[in-house]
């Protein structure tokens, strides 16, 4: 899994840069399985301890709570990895690719996030990890389809925003999880409208503020930036 390494390494290094977050995760790679670690761990159960099912058949954070403490993986799907493999995020964002690399971000946002938490004792709900994710994964691909100009024109911003957040939840979830999901892009998309406009400075301890607070926090801040 080639684009599980270096990629991911450095999506990791990013998110833990911007949102000051200390997941204490090192060698990500280690954490990482495809089709055969799967089906080696899980055979073809239906695994439902996982964050993030916004595709049931696709990528996931497991979690597994034990004596000695909370055990997570991601899984990426084989065919997600090769379809990134095809198509390198690093040489543009395009419709070839910003949806398996706005999962790849999303599942990786859910893990740091997950294992940071778990170390401080402290919980998230469903609710704080998909709004989290979505931030994220805006502000990543945002970057990468920057590319060195580090800035996004109107057309291209609003193409981004429609892939990530519009294009609709899958209709196979129960209901009480595709109200999560449109909340969590509701939500997503206002804090981020609220902050594009702010300076470099405070867009940077707005977003690590957002970052340490815990779920209701995060919804008061939001409210609180809209006004």
């Amino acid at each position: 899994m080639t684009v599980a390494g270096s990629l991911v390494e450095r999506l990791q290094a990013l998110l833990e840069r911007t949102y000051r977050l200390e997941s204490g995760v090192r060698d990500i790679g280690r954490f990482i399985i495809g089709d055969e670690g799967y089906r080696a761990i899980y055979g073809w159960r239906r695994v439902v301890t996982s964050a993030g099912e916004a595709d049931p058949d696709g990528a996931r954070t497991l979690v597994r709570e034990t004596p000695e403490g909370v055990r997570l993986r991601i899984y990426y799907p084989d065919r997600l990895i090769r379809r990134l493999e095809a198509h390198p995020p690093e040489r543009g964002v395009t419709d070839e690719n910003v949806e398996p690399f706005a999962t790849l971000v999303e599942e990786l946002d859910h893990f740091l996030c997950i294992a940071e938490r778990a170390a401080s004792a402290r919980s998230s709900t469903l609710l704080e990890l998909e709004l989290h994710a979505n931030v994220s994964k805006h502000l990543v691909l945002s970057r990468f389809a920057a590319g060195p100009s580090r800035r996004l024109g109107a057309d291209r911003r609003a193409w981004l925003r429609r892939r990530l957040f519009d294009d609709g939840v899958d209709t196979r979830l129960d209901p009480a999880a595709r109200a999560r999901y449109r909340d969590a892009a509701a939500l997503a998309i206002s804090f981020l409208g609220s902050i594009e406009e702010l300076p470099a400075p405070r867009r940077v301890e707005t977003l690590r503020r957002f970052h340490r607070l815990p779920s209701a926090g995060k919804l008061d801040l939001i409210s609180d930036l809209r006004g």
